[in-house]
């Protein structure tokens, strides 16, 4: 059986610990002290989740998709593509 090494989605960081489970997913913790997040899963359910699909939100819309367009593209809502550019405004 091959194992794949899990990585930090938000610093990359292959020093990862089990964290417990929510809602019946698995979580886990970054140990990197640098990272901007604590802890995350390994798989989600939904596409806004991703971190990699907020990144490209925000390359979307600066590349000059509109909010339906994003949304559609990516497979998210339309209030997913709002407020995750509301989240980036700040």
């Amino acid at each position: 059986m091959v194992t794949a090494a899990l990585k930090c989605p938000f610093c990359g960081s292959e020093d990862v610990r089990p964290y417990g489970t929510s809602n019946g997913k698995k979580r886990y913790a970054c140990n990197n002290t640098e990272c901007s997040h604590q802890t995350f899963y390994a798989e989600y359910t939904y596409n806004g989740c991703k971190p990699d699909v907020k990144k490209a939100i925000i390359k979307w819309t600066a590349d000059g998709a509109g909010v339906r367009a994003t949304a559609r593209g990516l497979g998210v809502s339309t209030d997913t593509v709002i407020n995750e550019l509301k989240k980036k405004k700040r």
